[in-house]
């Protein structure tokens, strides 16, 4: 009698599937899910189908839904936070801040428009399931301290005045470019390249002004 049972890698997890590609085809499929549906209507099962994977593997990978949105999280906001670190690098007025994250958050947009669909989506899921607001806070604080960090190089080089709070001028920043998410998250993206080109030539055209 055959003892191949006792030869499987765990329960949920297909045999024969490697285990990164799984998991990060769960983590793109769940992005696009919660992006497209929010967290309460994307089930488990809705983002296995969209993953090729059995429910069973998405368990096996990350247990939970709440979880899951975690791991997202940090994957969406992890991916953005590293693309602004090597755009702000060096001092910036604050509309040189407010230029380099526009620009960097369009082209993410061009690459992967579920992350700027994620971002649209995430904050109001985290206010409205309780359980997701401790992994979704964890995200907006690390993206303010980012920002934070390249507001006071600004002030140490005399381009952004000293007398203001680096993560006050970082939210005001933050508020923004989230708005200019949510609006790509249902726009087209030809309009919304002429959307910023319109913002940069009417609000962010001189450096008169930090």
């Amino acid at each position: 009698m055959s003892e191949t049972t006792s030869s499987r890698s765990g329960p949920g997890r297909p045999a024969g599937t490697d285990s990164g590609d799984t998991r990060q085809r769960v983590l793109a499929a769940a992005c696009q899910c919660f992006a497209q549906h929010g967290y309460g209507p994307a089930t488990n099962n809705l983002i296995a189908e969209m993953a090729g994977v059995t429910a069973g593997s998405l368990h096996y990978h990350f247990g939970s839904k709440s979880k899951l949105f975690e791991a997202v999280c940090e994957y969406v906001y992890g991916r953005i936070i590293a693309r602004s670190v090597e755009a702000l690098a060096g001092p910036h007025s604050v509309r040189g801040l407010l230029r380099a994250v526009l620009a960097e958050s369009m082209r993410i947009n061009h690459e992967s428009p579920e992350l700027a669909g994620f971002v649209a989506t995430a904050p109001i899921d985290a206010r409205r399931h309780p359980e997701l607001s401790e992994a979704f806070a964890k995200q907006a604080e690390a993206m303010a301290r980012t920002l934070g960090e390249a507001v006071t190089a600004g002030q140490h080089s005399g381009l952004i005045p000293e007398n203001l709070d680096p993560l006050a001028v970082a939210g005001m920043i933050s508020a923004i470019v989230d708005g200019f998410a949510h609006a790509a998250a249902n726009t087209d993206v030809t309009v919304m390249d002429q959307m910023i080109d319109l913002f940069g030539g009417l609000l962010l055209e001189s450096d008169d002004i930090p």
